[in-house]
């Protein structure tokens, strides 16, 4: 049975007729239980439109393990995706070794630091200063986003800066190696992705 995340072009039966646009596949595999991952869900489904399709997976373990389950995951698939991303925060992990397997079994790293929700700071604002752990992001946030609830992410709460926050992150990450100086995310380079191709 043909993967639903395989992409295929219609041949055109005469010149000039119109085709189906090949989409590029993006397994992403979390290591947060949910606000990673309705994060992307959300934004998957508002940028329906969009030329890349993602597949979103969780793994609620150490970053080693995240980056692991999505090796095995893409090795078994391997034509159904054209990349594979792991997602994970600093937190008190020694991350070396998943950055590190991640590189051998070609697994793309948005790794934030201290936590993904620097990623969701960065649709309100430029912070630049250092943020120890969680809960120093999640009190930033709540000065925006009052009611801000990581057990349920509002992806209409985001959506007017995501576009912000992709520019601000790639700004930050420029020329750093995984994880980056604190704070520092990669998401940008997926969400980047999803939005950056919608016509």
């Amino acid at each position: 049975m043909a993967s639903k995340f395989r992409s295929t072009t219609t041949r055109p039966r005469k010149a000039g007729a119109m085709h189906r646009e090949i989409k590029k596949r993006l397994l992403v595999v979390c290591g947060g239980a949910r606000t990673e991952k309705d994060y992307f869900e959300s934004l998957k489904d508002h940028y329906r439109t969009s030329t890349v399709t993602v597949k979103v997976r969780t793994d609620t373990r150490s970053p080693l393990h995240v980056v692991n389950t999505a090796a095995d995951l893409f090795a078994n698939s391997r034509d159904d995706f054209d990349e594979c991303w792991a997602v994970f925060d600093v937190d008190a992990f020694d991350i070396k070794e998943s950055i590190e397997v991640a590189s051998r079994k070609s697994v793309s790293l948005a790794i934030s630091n201290p936590c993904f929700e620097y990623w969701l700071l960065l649709h309100f604002c430029d912070h630049v200063g250092h943020l120890s752990e969680y809960k120093a992001v999640r009190d930033k946030i709540k000065s925006h986003l009052p009611n801000y609830d990581k057990a349920g992410i509002r992806i209409g709460d985001y959506l007017e800066g995501v576009e912000t926050a992709v520019a601000r992150a790639r700004k930050r990450d420029k020329n750093q190696n995984p994880p980056g100086i604190n704070p520092n995310t990669a998401v940008w380079r997926i969400a980047a992705q999803m939005i950056d191709s919608c016509p």
